[in-house]
């Protein structure tokens, strides 16, 4: 395998010389052109985390059970080793769903998750089968944003357990990644890498520059990375891939626009309102305070006198 890798000079229209390959549409071309073969092969077996032969990609669409059902597209829809072997969808998350943030726990993002899988699942070919037949079906979400409160691992897998741990079945896996663990990992020894974080450094770092060094060590140890970041850069050389990536950050900058103008806009609205509420509501406890005190004061005279008839 030859490892060397061209220059690729920096271009005037203000993008990266390397495209981001945790971007959606880039990430899926760089694993689902006929020439990325290897790379998919290789990604997928450190997805699943089991050695595979080959990949098949299938239609990326998730059938809708009904004219008006949820239909779901998917980044790559693929079966493992054969047509009829294992089934896995691949999404890149590169933002967070709407609605969705660390303090809601992406609440979103999981039942999409939830729901992809069991489609995913029940809607393979099941004529003339057991149910305990029918193949696996892995839901993988490779994001790259903090998705779990707790200290998750690199790669955290569910299936359906009870509450002391036995499985039910291993029928379905989702499976989140986190990409933003990618620098921490990239300090490490490149041969002590392994598949899996070789991969997310790849995802995550390949078109950051300063990280440049580390790909091209990775990609002379992992030849399915090797053909990825190929793959990468001649897709980051093509004008057509370029602009739509710039048509994409304007899309997104004009909703980061909206939002901020839309909050602007409410607390332009709201704030005086508020703060006239809070200047009442502080009135109304200097209020209540003064007839606390008059009240303390009363009562004091109260014992006071008490005390005299007493001693009387």
């Amino acid at each position: 395998m030859d490892n060397s890798t061209k220059e690729i000079n920096l271009h005037q229209d203000g993008l990266p010389d390397i495209l981001p390959a945790y971007e959606d549409g880039i990430f899926q071309a760089v694993l689902t052109l006929p020439e990325s073969a290897i790379a998919l092969v290789s990604a997928i077996s450190a997805f699943i985390d089991r050695p595979v032969v080959k990949v098949l990609l299938r239609n990326n669409d998730a059938p809708a059970r009904e004219k008006d059902g949820k239909r779901e597209q998917y980044d790559i829809n693929c079966s493992v080793d054969d047509e009829n072997g294992d089934q896995c969808n691949v999404e890149m998350m590169a933002h967070a769903m709407e609605d969705d943030n660390i303090d809601n726990d992406h609440k979103n993002l999981k039942y999409r998750s939830v729901f992809n899988l069991s489609h995913l699942h029940s809607n393979q070919p099941g004529k003339g089968k057991e149910f305990s037949k029918l193949v696996k079906s892995y839901q993988i979400m490779l994001c790259n944003y903090k998705v779990f409160r707790h200290d998750n691992s690199l790669v955290e897998r569910f299936t359906y357990r009870n509450e002391i741990g036995i499985e039910l079945c291993e029928a379905t896996t989702s499976i989140f990644v986190d990409l933003t663990k990618a620098r921490e990992i990239a300090k490490k020894p490149v041969t002590e890498m392994s598949d899996i974080e070789s991969w997310v450094v790849f995802l995550a770092l390949s078109n950051n520059p300063r990280y440049r060094e580390i790909i091209l060590e990775i990609t002379k140890q992992k030849e399915g990375i090797f053909v990825a970041f190929e793959t990468l850069q001649n897709i980051s050389k093509n004008a057509d891939e370029r602009a739509r990536f710039h048509s994409r950050r304007m899309w997104l900058q004009d909703q980061e626009h909206k939002e901020a103008v839309w909050t602007r806009q409410v607390q332009e609205k709201y704030e005086p309102i508020i703060a006239q509420k809070d200047a009442v509501i502080a009135d109304q406890g200097a209020v209540i305070a003064d007839k606390d005190a008059k009240l303390a004061d009363k009562d004091a005279i109260i014992a006071e006198l008490m005390a005299r008839l007493g001693q009387g």
